[in-house]
């Protein structure tokens, strides 16, 4: 039996099946559904792969924006009151 885990996900093989392991449950996939998920990922690493040449990611491997778009237009100390609030 092999196996992998992955952010507290566990991949197992059990024979012909792919056994995945969550804090929530287990869920199996057949060895058809196994390879079509194998496909899809190997679909996607080669796309990663070439974005990695190219240097520039596809949309769905960029990560989510955790900037604001604009501009500082004052800056200055800030001031903080005993209850953690801008004063």
């Amino acid at each position: 039996m092999e196996s992998i885990t992955l952010q507290g996900v566990t991949f197992r093989w059990n024979g012909e099946e792919l056994l995945i392991t969550t804090s929530t449950g287990q869920q199996s996939l057949s060895g058809s559904d196994a390879a079509q998920l194998l496909d899809f990922l190997q679909y996607r690493q080669q796309q990663l792969y070439a974005a990695e040449h190219s240097r520039e990611l596809p949309q769905w491997a960029r990560p989510a924006s955790r900037y604001i778009n604009g501009q500082i237009s004052e800056v200055g100390p800030r001031i903080i009151d005993q209850a953690g609030r801008d004063e």
